[in-house]
């Protein structure tokens, strides 16, 4: 006979873990955490690999936990016991994008700092994506296209409209941007300390790594500080291998190493002074699967996606690289299998 429960009642499977992080940091409900599958000396059988999390990243984003179960700050080392709740359940997420019941999922975010490991962008189906089952509007403003302005000293931030922020309460997530060469956009979570005006607010802590050249473009969301939890099932299976977002430089990068697994979104907005290379090598799980998303305009210059060993193309012949990813959402699919297989290219994207 099963356990009775209330017919309202979400199944959920719970497991406690050691959650290691920043210290003295208040972390939030609903947050995606990965397992450090690597943790101590690797010739000894470790027992802790199962039961040590972390904030995802961009090299333990196909080690997929669960979410947070509820709130919970750590001490002054870094660490507390807390409550993960696994893949299979039913649950409340933390979120970064707008959720639509029984509708198309969304993956969590890998490699944006503290709390900003929220269900964002879709990424591939599996362990790390969820399906909504309640339908939310968490944002009050989404610039993900680049199309935002981020002041030198990275504080101020131009938007739309700014009528329905609250500062002190409602976040600012940061999700890439440009580095001309003197400063960087740095992404994460940022509080507003003040709003200016119906475009302009300011926030709480710079976005810059130091003082750029001048204003920066930048890709962002504006989440509804009292509305950022919705109900979702978490999928189980194979790795999504996550989602992550790559702010490529002005001058270009010719040896950019990518997130192995799962999709990376460039964050666009952003005149080139060269072609932003993606520099992709051979996979190692059979099977594996990559993307590479566009979000908005590159002038001047191209992304490109570099194969290190020759792959094959749509057709089947040899690949080499993809060219010409320079529009809002062209992209390229690609599954490991001895080789790189292409599996698409949209939009403007060309094979070579």
């Amino acid at each position: 006979m099963g356990i009775a429960r209330h017919l309202g009642q979400p199944v959920e499977k719970v497991k406690k873990v050691l959650f290691v992080g920043t210290a003295s940091t208040t972390y939030d409900k609903g947050i995606g955490l990965c397992y450090n599958r690597d943790y101590g000396t690797a010739a000894n059988p470790e027992g802790e690999r199962d039961c040590r999390v972390e904030v995802p990243s961009t090299s333990n984003n196909r080690f997929f936990a669960g979410v947070l179960a509820a709130e919970c700050t750590l001490d002054s080392t870094g660490q507390a016991w807390v409550d993960i709740i696994e893949p299979g359940s039913v649950c409340q997420v933390a979120l970064g994008a707008n959720a639509t019941v029984a509708t198309p999922y969304l993956t969590c975010l890998a490699g944006g700092g503290d709390n900003t490991s929220r269900f964002t962008d879709k990424g591939f189906l599996g362990r790390g994506s969820v399906l909504p089952i309640q339908t939310l509007t968490v944002l009050l403003e989404d610039a993900s296209d680049g199309s935002g302005t981020l002041s030198a000293d990275g504080r101020t931030l131009t938007v739309t409209d700014s009528s329905d922020y609250t500062a002190g309460v409602d976040k600012v997530l940061i999700l890439g941007g440009e580095d001309d060469g003197t400063g960087a956009v740095v992404p994460g979570l940022y509080a507003i300390s003040s709003i200016t005006n119906g475009t302009t607010i300011v926030l709480a802590t710079s976005a810059v790594d130091t003082t750029a050249a001048g204003t920066l473009d930048v890709s962002f969301r504006v989440i509804d500080g009292d509305n950022a939890l919705g109900l979702g099932y978490l999928y189980g299976g194979r790795e999504s291998g996550l989602v992550t977002w790559v702010s490529p430089p002005n001058a270009g990068d010719t040896d950019y190493a990518p997130m192995m697994g799962g999709v990376s979104y460039i964050s666009g907005g952003v005149t080139l002074g060269a072609d932003f290379d993606i520099d992709l090598p051979d996979g190692t799980i059979y099977g594996d699967r990559i993307g590479f998303i566009v979000k908005g305009t590159m002038s001047s210059n191209t992304v490109t996606v570099d194969l290190d060993t020759a792959g094959l193309t749509l057709a089947g012949s040899t690949l080499n690289e993809f060219n010409a990813m320079d529009a809002a959402n062209d992209a390229c699919f690609l599954e490991w299998n001895g080789v790189w297989k292409a599996l698409s290219a949209i939009g403007g994207t060309t094979e070579a």
